[in-house]
């Protein structure tokens, strides 16, 4: 049975402070303490208000301070003459601190992809990455019928075949003896969409929006995961901030490399302008800035994530 503390809590958390500040300096802190009373032992939860310091590159000399707040770090346990039995280690805490970091990051671009898919649907890498995908639904559309021998006589049929079971999950197609045909997504895009291109483009960021974590995983999107990362180096700044925040080419490349790897200045600025043109990010006067309408799909996923899972992070 466990039971909250009372009125003569002061001495654990004094000792628990004290303790926190000899090993662990400024950066972690714990829950209020519970007694376990099977244990016999007072237990406390280790977490982090870590800080953001966000900076707008339009007004260079305004900071906006943001806190995400990391639990499940860690944990003390004192016994009932206040003792400290166990602790978890400082630096598994600051490795628990970094995996939720990255967490946050992979969140974050979920968060991303799934409120820009249809801007992200038009770029170049996309048509390219998810050809296989371009190729089923462009020979449904002539003749709405892909033979198992006719898969078998291309050069890669397995990508196909794996590009085909996703696109079953998602009733684009469904299986059929000896091959496969449209499904009822498929025909509800079809029906909405007025030429093939647009058609398309919703196949894609249907696929986008709902499988990325997945195609990422399994299929070799290298190329088009670059502008899902440079993306993302805009708006993840901005949800922090909880503003659209205007930024130069610079601070942006340089949150990507930091975060990913090295990129050449020349494709890095390529595939920022291909994210204007597609209407993923704006561009004015040297600075880029986001979409009203993507970022407030954006605010609300992430309230809806943080209400899902409370327990990973917080904003504040």
């Amino acid at each position: 049975m466990v039971r909250e503390i009372g009125g003569t809590n002061m001495s654990v958390q004094s000792q628990i402070r004290r303790y926190m500040s000899s090993n662990y300096g400024n950066l972690i802190s714990t829950s209020a303490p519970i007694f376990d009373e099977t244990q016999k032992v007072w237990k406390a939860q280790f977490k982090s208000d870590y800080p953001r310091i966000i900076q707008d590159d339009m007004e260079p000399e305004k900071r906006i301070l943001r806190f995400i707040t990391l639990k499940g770090l860690g944990e003390i346990k004192l016994s009932q003459d206040l003792k400290v039995l166990e602790a978890t280690p400082r630096e598994k805490c600051v490795e628990n601190l970094d995996s939720f970091l990255k967490l946050w990051l992979e969140r974050a671009e979920r968060i991303i992809v799934s409120a820009s898919s249809d801007q992200l649907a038009r770029v170049s890498g996309a048509e390219f990455v998810l050809n296989p995908i371009v190729m089923i639904i462009s020979n449904l559309s002539q003749k709405s019928f892909i033979y198992d021998w006719e898969i078998d006589d291309e050069v890669r049929p397995e990508n196909i075949k794996q590009y085909l079971k996703l696109l079953e999950e998602l009733k684009v197609v469904e299986r059929r003896e000896n091959g496969w045909r449209d499904g009822n997504l498929f025909s509800a895009l079809w029906e909405k969409s007025k030429i093939f291109k647009e058609f398309q483009t919703n196949i894609l960021s249907y696929v986008i929006r709902e499988r990325y974590s997945v195609i990422r995983e399994i299929l070799d999107i290298r190329r088009f995961e670059t502008f899902v990362h440079v993306d993302t180096c805009y708006y993840a700044p901005s949800l922090e901030a909880e503003e659209l925040l205007f930024r130069k080419e610079e601070s942006i490349r340089s949150d990507y490399e930091n975060l990913y790897d090295e990129i050449g200045p020349l494709r890095f600025r390529q595939i920022l302008g291909e994210l204007v043109t597609v209407g993923a990010l704006k561009k004015k006067d040297g600075y880029y800035c986001g979409e009203e309408k993507i970022f407030d799909q954006m605010l609300v996923m992430r309230e809806q994530l943080e209400e899902v899972a409370p327990q990973m992070a917080s904003f504040r």
